[in-house]
C-alpha cells in the first residue's frame, strides 16, 4: 500500500500542463484532453484532472463544498525554494532537493499536508486505509518513497490567517479548489475489503469498485473534510 498520487481538480488541462512541463520543468508521463501527470524520480505522481471529469467519475459524492487548504512540497533541483502559484490558483511550495540525482539532487513529492477539521479522526481514517504514523508523530503519516502526508487543525490555520505576513499560510493553496489523493493496494480483494470498511464508517463513495478502461479496479471516497481518496490495485491490461 502506497500514496501513488496527489491529483489537484483543474480547470484547464492546456494551461496546467504548460504551466508544470515548462515552468516549473517536471517530467510529464502522459495527457490527455482531461488529465496530466508528472513523475519524479521517487514517489508519487503529481497530477491534474478536469473538474467536469473526476466530478463526473465521483459521482454525488463529489464534494459540493469549497475545499480546505493544503499545501504540496515538490523537491526540485535548481528550483528557487518558496510558494508558486499555478494557472489556477494552487500554491505549492518548492524546496531545495536532495544530493543524489545527475544533477546534482534527486525530485519527489515530498510531502502532502492537509488542514482537517479534527486530526484524530482524519489520522484513525489513514490508519484505516493502511497508513503508519512516521516516527511516532500523531500528525504525520508515511505515505511511501519517503513521503509524508501531514495533519493541521484548519482552526489553527484560521488564526494564523489573522496575522499579517504569516510565511507558513502563504504556503497553503487556499483558493477553495479539491484535490485528490490516490492510494494503491496490492490487490483487488484488497480494494474490495477497504470499500466494505470504508462504507460502514459512513464515508460517501462513487459506488462499488469496478474495473476500469485503464486497467485498475478502483472507488472513490470523500472524507468529512471533503478530500477525495481514490482506492485502486491494477486487475488487468490496459485496453
Amino acid at each position: 500500500m502506497r500514496l501513488d498520487d496527489v491529483c489537484i481538480v483543474n480547470s484547464d488541462v492546456t494551461a496546467s500542463d504548460d504551466f508544470y512541463r515548462d515552468t516549473l520543468g517536471l517530467e510529464r508521463r502522459m495527457r490527455n484532453v482531461r488529465f496530466a501527470d508528472f513523475v519524479f524520480d521517487s514517489g508519487p505522481r503529481l497530477a491534474m484532472w478536469l473538474r467536469p471529469s473526476i466530478a463526473e467519475t465521483v459521482g454525488p459524492a463529489y464534494p459540493s463544498r469549497a475545499g480546505l487548504p493544503f499545501r504540496v512540497v515538490l523537491e526540485v533541483p535548481d528550483a528557487r525554494p518558496g510558494p508558486v502559484a499555478d494557472p489556477d490558483g494552487f500554491v505549492l511550495t518548492l524546496a531545495p532537493s536532495v544530493a543524489g540525482g545527475t544533477g546534482g539532487g534527486t525530485s519527489r513529492l515530498a510531502e502532502v499536508e492537509l488542514a482537517v477539521s479534527d486530526p484524530e479522526v482524519t489520522g484513525g481514517f489513514l490508519e484505516t486505509l493502511g497508513f503508519s504514523r512516521a516516527s511516532g508523530d500523531p500528525l504525520r503519516y508515511d505515505g511511501g518513497d519517503g513521503t509524508v502526508i501531514a495533519l493541521v487543525a484548519a482552526a489553527s490555520l484560521a488564526a494564523a490567517a489573522s496575522i499579517d505576513g504569516s510565511p507558513r499560510l502563504a504556503e497553503f493553496a487556499q483558493n477553495g479548489g479539491h484535490v485528490m489523493l490516490a492510494v494503491e493496494l496490492d490487490t483487488g480483494e484488497q480494494v474490495d475489503a477497504l470499500y466494505e470498511s470504508l462504507t460502514a464508517r459512513g464515508l460517501a463513495a462513487s459506488g462499488p469498485p469496478a474495473v476500469y478502461k485503464w486497467g485498475a479496479r478502483s472507488t472513490y471516497f470523500v472524507d468529512p473534510d471533503g478530500y477525495i481518496w481514490e482506492i485502486y490495485a491494477w486487475v488487468e491490461t490496459p485496453r
